[in-house]
């Protein structure tokens, strides 16, 4: 039997379509209605589910200030409540938005069918009742047997068990402030992909670790052998590998002059048994040089091109690692950019990284993926001046890459400076802690889910909450995020700790 709160009733023209107000029954047994509970009450239509959204607390006595003031003495200051039963006179009044009305199976009082929208209003009398556990999750959405354990509903206190195919399938982004916990609860999802059972079905993980923090999980013994952690130190990009046509990708000012006459040299080093097909930048270089053939301007201007590109270390014979060998399903592979600076850099290294999988997942070369790229916006900034070459990949692999199941992950403490096109791609948003207004209008432009309410509960959010909306459930919940099972070394370690020991590293 559910638990029964409170009558609805007539208060400031309500109830109406899309909200109702009930007086909340006082209770002797602990139970307290709250802001965000989830309630349901019969109405003409059926059995209706909504959401407290507003608690107003009453009371007649206290209605007059000129009566409060007349009875306020200084000397005894509940004058008021000694004389009259004031107390016995406060009630609370409960807001709730509707959500929808179910239709259940017929073999079933738990399972939903259907799920409507509201069309006539909750009938004042009628008696309001906390949502059972399971229906609650049938209507939310959640799935344990196939669900991402990332904590708990908040107030309900039930375990927010996310549907894998609904959150990764279309896409989703982890946007909080800087420090609100986004690679925390990064860790979390990573940690439930690497645990599930073989049976379940996960993709493999590719990871873009910009300052290092995951690389930890490749000394977790549960899942050590689950775990690749690559230095892109030794990143390479195959020359032979590229035409000439790439190289303007990578150095936007050769001309097509310039271009044809590379792709001559090309040619002929392609040609050369020696070489066996592994040529780098400088034996481009040294052939030009010695070429007698072409404008000297021309060459001269490739050169200086193609020194610029040799002095990022990126380039080399053959690919390193071998990206169609880098993926293994239930598995993560984790490049770490920590020792890059140059964002160039680290752009061209992702753009590649990019390219590569989405070609080869289209052939059907590789499992199906997840890929997390960290600061994005880094890497698809907004701004149309910021030309960063792995811009347009990954818009790409946001608008094509569920016809593939190549899934992607955007994690980023500036909403405002990622572009709109990838963000409105992620049809799932996990958000943490966000204060700054032009970020939170840039989140409301890219997502029609996120209204002003909405907008203003995300400002608000503490350490460890997040509002969950968009494909992976069918209506936002707050999530109080449960904490990792693998620990990171560096997860508790304080500045004032951090610098006694590097005076002890130091002073030895």
């Amino acid at each position: 039997m559910s638990l029964k709160l409170g009558i609805v009733f007539n208060f400031l023209q309500l109830p109406d379509v899309s909200k109702y107000p009930f007086v909340i029954n006082k209770r002797t047994d602990g139970t307290f209605v709250k802001k965000g509970l989830f309630v349901s009450t019969k109405s003409i239509e059926g059995y209706l589910i909504g959401i407290v959204e507003k608690i107003v607390l009453l009371n007649e006595y206290f209605s007059d200030a000129l009566t409060i003031k007349a009875y306020n003495n200084e000397n005894n200051p509940n004058i008021l409540k000694g004389l009259f039963p004031s107390d016995d006179f406060e009630y609370a009044i409960a807001i709730v938005r509707n959500l929808g009305i179910i239709d259940f199976k017929e073999s079933s009082e738990s399972e939903i069918k259907a799920i409507k929208r509201m069309m006539y209003p909750a009938s004042p009398g009628k008696k309001v009742y906390l949502v059972d556990d399971e229906i609650l999750k049938s209507f939310i959405g959640l799935n344990q047997k196939q669900g991402l354990n990332l904590g708990k509903v908040k107030v309900s206190n039930i375990d927010a068990y996310i549907n894998m195919d609904r959150l990764l399938n279309k896409h989703f982004a982890i946007l909080s402030i800087s420090g609100g916990g986004k690679s925390y609860l990064t860790s979390i999802i990573i940690e439930e992909l690497l645990t599930r059972e073989k049976t379940s079905g996960t993709p493999a993980i590719v990871m873009i670790d910009v300052h290092g923090e995951y690389k930890y999980l490749n000394s977790v013994t549960k899942i050590k052998n689950k775990v690749k952690v690559i230095d892109t130190s030794y990143f390479q990009i195959s020359v032979p590998k590229l035409n000439a046509y790439a190289f303007k990708k990578y150095q936007e000012q050769i001309s097509n002059v310039q271009i044809r006459e590379l792709s001559k040299y090309i040619k002929k080093l392609r040609k050369r048994e020696d070489l066996k097909n592994k040529f780098t930048l400088d034996t481009i270089i040294e052939l030009i040089e010695k070429e007698e053939e072409g404008g000297k301007s021309t060459k001269q201007a490739l050169i200086g091109w193609l020194s610029e590109l040799e002095r990022l270390n990126l380039f080399g014979p053959q690919e390193n690692p071998v990206m169609k060998n880098v993926l293994n399903q239930g598995e993560i592979s984790i490049f770490n950019l920590q020792n890059e600076v140059s964002i160039r850099k680290k752009q061209i290294i992702v753009d590649y990284i990019c390219n590569q999988l989405f070609y080869l997942r289209r052939k059907k070369e590789i499992p199906p993926f997840l890929l997390i790229i960290e600061e994005a916006h880094q890497f698809c900034p907004e701004a149309a001046h910021s030309k960063a070459l792995s811009k347009y990949i990954i818009e790409t692999i946001a608008r094509e890459g569920r016809k593939f199941m190549a899934c992607l992950c955007l994690i980023s403490q500036r909403p405002k400076k990622l572009s709109t096109t990838a963000l409105s791609q992620t049809n799932s948003k996990l958000i943490l802690n966000i204060k700054n207004p032009y970020d939170l209008k840039h989140l409301m432009d890219s997502s029609e889910a996120i209204t002003k309410d909405y907008a203003e509960m995300i400002s608000s959010l503490g350490v460890g909450e997040m509002l969950l909306m968009g494909n992976a459930v069918n209506y936002p919940i707050f999530v109080d995020i449960r904490e990792r099972k693998f620990k990171s070394p560096t997860e508790h370690t304080s500045l004032a700790q951090e610098c006694i020991n590097w005076k002890k590293v130091h002073s030895i």
